[in-house]
């Protein structure tokens, strides 16, 4: 702790100006800068340490019993290894009613292991929206759907009127499986989306089932698609953006996170883009949010520590973060604090969602979330929907081997 010794009329006084707070994480340039400004709001400096390999050096750490205070986890899971093995301090002191004040209701359990909160998000990411050109929308007289049918009989019209609605890239599996994600907390809720990442309960489900099939409204008619089904499994997924934002455009809808904005950019500096949220499907769920983030977590609980993960999911500290370019979590940050434009809309996005969960492809055991797995049961969906019952027996069985 650094202090500032004041000497008055004999007396020492101590003025503590900041506290200083070890980390590590894979954080470097202006992402970093970011996170030691809304440290600095606290009153709290960090001395962080960069590391490109966050999984060796915690564990190097853990061996020679050298950790540091604090660490920023990319994802919950290593959370959930941590909590598992003992090393991670509990933080008793911020409640679930707490954290559902100003942030989304699952936060608290997106964070906890064994019913206690082990780690609070301090920045997130946005993966549901889908991209247009509003120029070509009005020019064609659509509105922007705010449900799963109308998004369905807006491809439907594009489709009658000789325009090929969506520009879908499938060469590498993720996106698909973002696809999949965002329609299963749509139709099953936050409860069984989190039992289906723990393998609670099985690929054969229906409620995965549904979720694959509802997808197929779309994805399941060539004719929505550019380049059709082989065009599309051919395809980059930042060509098929390219492709919606092009003139004049091959494709008119594109669904991927808020980050693709940067991407489209620097290849089409002009490109005309906005996005709607991923239109709710059952009511009661409304329009959640899937999406990543990273996740403070302690090994060390000081008084020190405690002042820093409580002033960092403050309204001030937030609102600092936002202002240097991150999506953060608490809703009740103004939108003037977010500069830029594309990210003002998604946190107004993100501050409207009562539930926020995390990819789920990211949350499950390798094998079975990426290449190999689920990634690619979404590519052979798309290349014949009627092969569902075999693609999810496959993956149900590939499930028994990793979990």
């Amino acid at each position: 702790m650094r202090r500032n010794l004041l000497v008055l009329c004999g007396m020492v006084v101590v003025s503590v100006l900041f506290a200083d707070v070890s980390a590590i994480g894979t954080w470097g340039g202006s992402e970093l800068e970011v996170f030691k400004a809304m440290c600095t709001s606290v009153g709290v400096k960090v001395n962080f340490e960069t590391t490109r390999d966050l999984d060796a050096l915690i564990a190097t750490r853990i061996a020679s019993k050298n950790l540091p205070d604090i660490a920023i986890l990319p994802n919950p899971s290593m959370l959930k290894r941590l909590a598992a093995q003992g090393v991670l301090k509990p933080i008793t002191y911020v409640s679930r009613e707490e954290l559902s004040q100003t942030m989304a209701r699952t936060m608290y359990d997106l964070g906890s292991y064994g019913g206690k909160l082990y780690g609070v998000f301090v920045k997130i990411a946005n993966k549901s929206v889908i991209w247009y050109n509003p120029e070509e929308f009005k020019k064609n007289g659509w509105s922007v759907p705010k449900t799963w049918k109308e998004l369905v009989d807006l491809s439907a019209k594009m489709a009658k009127a000789g325009k090929t609605p969506w520009s879908i890239g499938a060469d590498i599996g993720w996106p698909l499986s973002d696809w999949v994600e965002n329609i299963m907390i749509r139709t099953a809720g936050p409860e069984l989306y989190q039992q289906w990442i723990d393998h609670e309960i099985p690929w054969t489900h229906p409620s995965v089932r549904k979720a694959f099939q509802t997808w197929g409204d779309i994805v399941g008619n060539p004719k929505y698609l550019l380049g059709g089904i082989d065009g599309t499994l051919a395809t980059t997924f930042q060509n098929a953006a390219y492709a919606v934002f092009q003139t004049p455009p091959k494709a008119y809808l594109y669904y991927e996170g808020d980050f693709m904005a940067g991407i489209v950019k620097a290849q089409i500096s002009s490109a005309n883009m906005d996005f709607f949220v991923f239109p709710s499907i059952d009511p009661k769920y409304g329009a959640p949010i899937v999406g990543g983030g990273d996740i403070i977590v302690v090994f060390n609980d000081t008084p020190e520590v405690q002042k820093l993960i409580k002033g960092l999911i403050d309204v001030k500290a937030q609102t600092v973060g936002a202002e240097g370019g991150f999506l953060v979590p608490n809703r009740k940050v103004p939108l003037t604090a977010f500069k830029d434009p594309v990210l003002r809309k998604s946190a107004e996005i993100v501050q409207q969602a009562d539930i926020f969960v995390f990819d789920a492809s990211d949350l499950m055991p390798p094998a079975v979330g990426n290449q190999g797995g689920f990634w690619d049961a979404a590519k052979k969906y798309i290349q014949n929907p009627k092969n569902l019952d075999k693609i999810l027996q496959e993956m149900e069985a590939l499930a028994k081997k990793n979990y």
